[in-house]
């Protein structure tokens, strides 16, 4: 008994550990979409990054019966960076470029991203962790700089 109780403690513990490592970064901005789209594409720039790639989600949304505003995906990153890596690591394919998603919600926007920091598992490294914890600083500070401009 004591060791089950022991057990479950521990399983606990280190759930929440880990827990805020996957957790998605989402702000709420005090502006239309079209001003936080502006902003986001500004703000990227400003950290020395190229868009990739634009999807908008909206239509598709819409055609299956989802009561959508405006719901787009901005791929971004630097080229020769996410090639470097991809080259090196195939398995981060999948989530590079890295993307963040922005959606209107009344008066309101959201941005939400994943945080690069849950690839760490896939890289080898010391250099390559290093560029990933950049990559997430900088997400985490592309979000922040976004909702700044319209409080």
């Amino acid at each position: 008994m004591v060791v089950r109780a022991l057990a479950l403690c521990v399983l606990m513990f280190t759930t929440s550990v880990f827990a805020n490592h996957g957790e998605l970064l989402i702000e709420r901005v005090n502006a239309k979409f079209s001003y936080t789209w502006l902003a986001l594409d500004k703000t990227i720039k400003a950290h020395n990054y190229k868009a990739a790639y634009l999807q908008r989600c909206d239509f598709a949304l819409n055609e299956r019966h989802y009561k959508s505003d405006k719901y787009r995906i901005l791929f971004f990153g630097q080229y020769d960076e996410m090639k470097r890596m991809t080259d090196k690591y195939p398995e981060l394919a999948p989530f590079i470029p890295l993307k963040i998603t922005v959606m209107e919600e009344g008066a309101h926007s959201l941005i939400i991203a994943t945080p690069p920091i849950t690839l760490l598992p896939l890289v080898t490294t010391n250099e390559d962790r290093m560029t990933i914890f950049r990559w997430n600083e900088d997400m985490k500070s592309i979000l922040n700089q976004v909702k700044s401009q319209y409080q």
